[in-house]
């Protein structure tokens, strides 16, 4: 994927670099800082490429989520082509020092004091005094949300954006953005921290968003769409990351057209829910929440 191209995608669904006030990277997450939220383009950037997903942070944050080798190309681009230094590289130690100015020293010698366990007892009069000083909400951060499990990916390939649109007398009437919308809702009623949907008509795009996952979620719900019946790529992927993987179809493929019986992404697959619709999500969403339980 051309990272910078991806930068001036994100920079146009954003309203332009004049809005961004900030970018950093943590995790598999873009951190964008956003003067005016009303310019934002929000059905252009969920689709850019090689978007994974996007969430809000606070009145002005956003964070767009990436795999993890692309999100730090994407981050570098943009600050190329903003003229800035390469510094925007976010750690457990390195976050507080932008979002907490007033504090900068006393965080310092916080951390320093940590690091010496071994001395702590002697140092234990410096360490409750400086802790004393502290306000807790100073720490306050997000680096636990994405440190918890279980996060869930669903990969959607070619013509899935077009639902409502491509022979609603086959695929129904609602349209992606319903079905998304579903997948989160129950996605989070049965107890995943995130549910990132992706879609794309690109082979090569559905390959690296399930390399990408590698690391960073814990099961992906796969409906191939086409590619099912023709990708062997797909297949030797999915049985290389090894993350637990449910084949999803809207239709009952078994029962139409004969080449739509084959399917070669389901030799990766625990389990395939095909022919409910959008409830076909919903219950494999159910299974994988319980398979991951199980596994713990």
């Amino acid at each position: 994927m051309d990272s910078n191209a991806i930068a001036h995608e994100i920079l146009n669904a954003i309203g332009g670099s004049k809005n961004l006030t900030h970018n950093e990277v943590c995790m598999t997450r873009l951190r964008l800082s956003i003067s005016d939220m009303t310019l934002i383009d929000y059905e252009q950037l969920s689709t850019a490429t090689g978007v994974l997903g996007i969430v809000g942070k606070g009145a002005n944050g956003l964070e767009v989520v990436f795999g993890p080798n692309l999100v730090n190309q994407v981050n570098n681009s943009l600050d190329q082509i903003l003229g800035k230094p390469e510094i925007t590289s976010c750690s457990l130690n390195e976050k507080h020092s932008t979002s907490l100015p007033t504090h900068n020293e006393e965080v310092d010698d916080l951390i320093s004091l940590l690091a010496q366990k071994n001395t702590i007892d002697q140092n234990k009069e410096d360490f409750d005094s400086l802790t004393s000083d502290l306000d807790t909400d100073d720490f306050e951060d997000n680096y636990e949300d994405d440190l918890e499990a279980p996060r869930l990916l669903i990969i959607n390939g070619p013509n899935i954006n077009m639902l409502g649109i491509r022979e609603p007398e086959i695929y129904g009437k609602a349209d992606y953005r319903t079905l998304i919308e579903a997948c989160k809702t129950e996605a989070q009623s049965q107890g995943f921290s995130d549910c990132v949907c992706y879609q794309s008509n690109h082979e090569g795009d559905l390959i690296d968003a399930i390399q990408d996952a590698l690391g960073s979620y814990d099961g992906i719900i796969i409906n191939p769409a086409a590619y099912t019946h023709t990708s062997v790529a797909l297949l030797d992927t999915a049985l290389a990351v090894q993350l637990p993987m449910i084949e999803v179809h809207l239709t009952d493929i078994s029962t139409r057209e004969d080449f739509r019986h084959i399917s070669y992404i389901k030799d990766a697959c625990f389990a395939t829910v095909a022919g409910k619709g959008i409830d076909s999500y919903r219950e494999a969403i159910q299974l994988m929440a319980t398979h991951l339980k199980a596994e713990a």
